[in-house]
């Protein structure tokens, strides 16, 4: 119970701590504050973080040899007389029927060895199990869910919107990259076990927490990786443009009556005609620059006629010409 609550409490004091900051810099890094679905992934990133740091802290793998600080080689009947002595229990208690499975189980070497592979909840649940295919498949199926949990979450942080879908493949390919090593290096790794059965690598255990790690630092890393430009959408590109030519299109049929209105009013013809003399002979001072010129010529773009009619001149001509004669206006050239 004592251990409970310190594990406990360790988890709220390390959730303090990491949160905080987290959630400061999801605040800073988000693009758009506002975004429905910015402030949506902020949230589960934070509390897969929080899932992440309670299994680090509270589910870490019981491990009786590193509990006790007993050499992986003691006697099963050492093992059982240290732990009873612990728990305060007369010498002729009778501990968990689990717990003396293990025991049991200890006495055969190999599978001391099976439980530094494997872990001991796998060696002490499984009671059918006796050969090392047999505990490889009891024990493949919760590290295999935790790395489908942690794609499913790269996905989710990499959903279409978020502006992170570049890094799905990356994030997806870290996981899967993971997963497989881990797997290799469990079903292949020597174990040693010096003279005095002590500092022996639980492999299982530091691959439990290499695991955690992982999932504890992608999601943070993917989700405050910068942003990708929005890819643009052929779809949505041709709507853009079809209502942006109507919007052309109706202003234009407008211009039509607007300017037999504005001919018709005193004031607004004579304000008209002042603005347009006042465009005349501004154009007129930029086609008679020597500079303008010649750099519209370097340019192809020439409105200077010579031996062949100037190309700007020409096609401003052609469009405005197509233009007049679509919307029923007269055009004469000039």
């Amino acid at each position: 119970m004592t251990l409970i609550s310190v594990s406990v409490d360790t988890f709220i004091y390390t959730s303090v701590a990491v949160a905080t900051p987290l959630v400061y810099f999801l605040r800073r890094q988000s693009s758009n504050p506002d975004a429905p679905l910015r402030q949506t992934l902020n949230v589960l990133v934070l509390l897969h973080t929080l899932y992440v740091l309670y299994v680090l802290t509270v589910l870490w793998p019981p491990n009786l040899f590193q509990r006790l600080n007993i050499p992986l080689t003691m006697p099963s009947d050492s093992i059982r007389y240290l732990i009873l002595q612990k728990a305060g229990l007369e010498q002729d208690a009778t501990l968990p029927k689990a717990l003396e499975s293990l025991l049991t189980r200890l006495s055969s070497f190999d599978m001391r060895t099976l439980y530094v592979r494997f872990g001991q909840t796998v060696l002490q649940d499984c009671e059918h199990c006796t050969t090392f295919d047999e505990y490889s498949l009891y024990a493949l199926p919760w590290p295999l869910l935790e790395y489908i949990r942690e794609a499913a979450v790269i996905g989710l942080l990499t959903i279409q919107g978020s502006g992170r879908e570049r890094w799905r493949t990356y994030g997806v390919a870290a996981v899967v990259i993971a997963a497989i090593l881990e797997g290799y290096w469990v079903a292949s790794a020597t174990i040693q076990v010096p003279r005095n059965g002590l500092g022996v690598y639980m492999l299982h255990d530091n691959l439990w927490l290499l695991r955690q790690l992982l999932f504890l630092v992608l999601p943070i890393v993917i989700h405050l990786l910068p942003a990708s430009p929005p890819e643009s959408d052929p779809v949505n590109t041709l709507h853009t443009t079809r209502n942006t030519l109507e919007l052309t299109l109706t202003r234009l049929t407008s211009l039509r009556y607007l300017r037999g209105a504005v001919m018709r009013d005193p004031t607004l013809r004579a304000s008209a005609t002042k603005w347009w003399s006042g465009q005349k002979v501004a154009g007129v001072w930029i086609r008679e620059d020597d500079a303008v010129q010649k750099t519209a010529q370097k340019l192809g773009y020439g409105f200077v006629g010579s031996d062949e009619e100037a190309k700007l001149r020409t096609s401003a001509r052609a469009t405005t010409g197509a233009i007049a004669s679509g919307l029923g206006i007269s055009y004469r050239r000039t």
